[in-house]
């Protein structure tokens, strides 16, 4: 079945090109990786990255600055008339026997928060209808409203409250339900909402409880947002260990992007947009700006992974599969058709070694010179990424040696289907046509393919030469799934393995059966 002077042969004939092609892309796939690795090419996509990200920030800081300014006008406005509407919804006992005592009558302890909510609307809505006249010119009776059902709510949860105290705890509560449902719209998690929410809540206590109260104007809104920003920066960059420069510097950034954004606000609603559409406009960043798709593919290039796209996708699927799918089209076809051809295996049938003898020696001879050849080559890379930094460089020990076991079964299941039609074939011209063609066919599908896969940003990439992947069984050579930690290449490796070891199988029974021209 093994017959070692057949496979010496075999690697006296083969040894030249072996050697060519396993230095070749030993120091192809050393180059790349050590190129890469001093040209630190994911820096230049994190920078890109960090650009959105902080223009992100940005537009969030601006929002928030924007809301702040609303919230300092209408807690202004509260203030302001605070005195008044006290006097006249709780000083003026009118409070008590027309809308505490109702609602008390009404609500029992048992009761759900919403039926709560339900009977102290209906009052609230009833109290303002008779007594509107009452209220200070250029109030908002709807607010108004909001504020007498936290107002019962309040004095239900604690009915020790004064009216003024439970008036102010009313507008509290209704500025933190208002905030933390903006919050909710827009998409950030109940902890993040009630966060800001209870953050709009502290800063208009900070106004109605401040020594000067405060006035409904809008140049003095705008500039103590801007200095109340710039105080709890300036506090959290302290607390954070920064120095008193490092902190003012962050600070004081923070306070031109304020004033900025409620500037821009201020001028949209000048020219009559309403507070939604002028928020928009005035806290817009660089994505918001640019048309959707150039946005899309420049975010998707700022989180692509190129270290991957080149080492995994280009080299190890295509430049690295080239020069050892060659010696193995040019030695699977020697090893059985050409020497049939040449007239070379009567020869060797004409001594006592028989046919199997001959295609077990010549597989074996086949899968030893990749194997070692692939040895070699992981050797290389392994150590291509040591030199640029090991498990801190972006393609880590274990995915290089993954790749390098992909690319070796792959090439074993190329090597399976040229040692069948080497088999099957008498003539070198229809080994190397059929076997030789396919091969390079698939690796042609596979760059082709590369252009419409996903590893392609999507500004180059033209999704309907994703059907070449289906013409390769590259395509089973899954780099993703190496990079992105899931185990689909395992099966995938399974069938790159089945494909080799069925291909040999067959051409070795063929080759038994056949007739030869001896």
């Amino acid at each position: 079945m093994f017959s070692k002077a057949l496979f010496k042969q075999s690697a006296k004939a083969n040894w030249i090109k072996w050697a060519s092609v396993t230095i070749a892309t030993s120091v192809m796939i050393a180059i790349v990786i050590i190129v890469l690795g001093n040209l630190a090419i994911n820096d230049i996509r994190d920078s890109l990255k960090d650009i959105f990200v902080q223009a992100d920030q940005e537009s969030e800081l601006k929002e928030n600055a924007t809301e702040l300014y609303d919230l300092y006008l209408g807690t202004a406005q509260f203030n302001s008339s605070a005195e008044t509407l006290t006097n006249a919804f709780v000083y003026s006992n009118i409070i008590t026997p027309e809308l505490i005592n109702p609602y008390d009558t009404q609500v029992t302890q048992d009761m759900s928060i919403e039926s709560k909510i339900t009977i102290a609307s209906e009052i609230s809505q009833s109290f303002i209808e008779k007594y509107q006249s009452m209220l200070p010119a250029g109030s908002d009776a709807s607010m108004m409203q909001n504020l007498l059902v936290k107002i019962l709510l309040a004095h239900d949860n604690n009915n020790t409250l004064t009216g003024k105290e439970l008036f102010i705890q009313g507008y509290y509560d209704y500025v933190y339900e208002n905030g933390l449902f903006d919050s909710l719209q827009k998409g950030d998690t109940l902890e993040d909402a009630q966060t800001k929410a209870q953050e709009a809540v502290n800063f208009a206590t900070k106004i109605i409880e401040s020594d000067t109260p405060a006035k409904n104007d809008e140049i003095e809104a705008q500039q103590y947002v801007n200095n109340y920003l710039y105080e709890n920066v300036l506090k959290e960059q302290k607390n954070d260990g920064k120095t008193e420069e490092e902190a003012n510097k962050v600070a004081v950034t923070i306070k031109v992007i304020s004033n900025t954004a409620i500037s821009t606000y201020r001028l949209w609603l000048n020219e009559g947009y309403t507070n939604k559409d002028a928020r928009i406009e005035a806290t817009k960043s660089i994505s918001d700006q640019l048309p959707e798709k150039v946005a899309e593919a420049l975010t998707e290039l700022g989180e692509m992974d190129m270290y991957g796209l080149i080492i995994g996708s280009i080299f190890y699927r295509i430049a690295g599969l080239l020069l050892p799918l060659v010696f193995v089209i040019m030695v699977a076809n020697g090893l059985l058709a050409g020497q049939v051809d040449s007239g070379s295996m009567a020869y060797v049938l004409s001594t006592p070694t028989k046919r199997r003898t001959v295609t077990c020696t010549q597989m074996t001879y086949l899968i030893f010179a990749i194997f070692s050849m692939f040895a070699i080559v992981t050797a290389v890379s392994v150590l291509s990424v040591w030199i640029v930094g090991g498990n801190s460089y972006a393609i880590n020990f274990a995915e290089i040696l993954l790749f390098n076991a992909g690319a070796f079964l792959t090439i074993f299941a190329f090597a399976g289907f040229c040692f069948m039609c080497s088999a099957l074939f008498n003539r070198t011209k229809h080994s190397l046509s059929i076997g030789g063609g396919l091969s390079i066919f698939m690796l042609v599908c596979t760059i082709l393919g590369l252009f419409g896969s996903e590893v392609v940003p999507s500004a180059m990439r033209i999704s309907s030469m994703d059907v070449f992947n289906y013409l390769s069984i590259i395509t089973f050579f899954d780099t993703v799934s190496i990079l992105g930690g899931t185990l689909d290449y395992l099966w995938k490796f399974g069938i790159l393995l089945g494909i080799g070891i069925i291909c040999f199988i067959i051409g070795i029974f063929r080759f038994d059966k056949k007739d030869l021209p001896l």
